[in-house]
């Protein structure tokens, strides 16, 4: 009777294991399954972004040559002089690379969606206040026709201290 008892006891433990297992196992599924879309997500963020970025292309003439690459202007360059973002960009350039390093650049190209792409996002730190005193007090301006000058300025920076990115 008693060896009865202790091998029911241990059908009923083999078969409480074995579904425990299957839950686990399942979990698993929906975790593999949760990064497989969180990747997608992810990868479609970057494309919507690399669209607006690129397609607001209502930039300044002034401060950019639209020659292939756009460069700055000499009004360019004393628009950023003038504004101060040269020295704010010293100052926190690790914080902007960081952010172009984020994407993985691979071209040029990357490089400069990358850098216009990390003046929006930066844009919230404390030390671009300035940008946001700067628009307030000029409201033909806004961050959208800003952002690519300032950008352009940083991509050269940056494709200055990355000599292999060569396209």
């Amino acid at each position: 009777m008693t060896s009865q008892i202790l091998q029911a006891l241990s059908f009923v433990g083999i078969a409480v294991t074995v579904g425990w297992l299957v839950s686990i196992g399942r979990k698993l599924e929906i975790l593999d399954n949760l990064q497989e879309t969180t990747a997608k997500i992810k990868h479609n963020v970057k494309v919507v972004s690399d669209f607006l970025i690129k397609n607001a292309a209502n930039f300044n003439h002034t401060e950019l040559q639209n020659y292939s690459p756009i460069r700055l202007t000499e009004d360019g360059e004393r628009f950023i002089a003038t504004l101060g973002f040269d020295k704010i960009f010293t100052e926190n350039q690790k914080d902007f690379f960081d952010c172009i390093a984020h994407d993985a650049p691979v071209l040029k190209y990357d490089v400069e969606t990358a850098a216009i792409k990390s003046i929006h996002i930066l844009s919230e730190k404390p030390y671009m206040n300035f940008l946001k005193v700067y628009l307030y007090n000029n409201p033909s301006r806004s961050l959208d026709n800003v952002a690519p000058t300032l950008g352009i300025y940083v991509r050269d920076r940056y494709l200055a201290e990355h000599p292999e990115i060569k396209e």
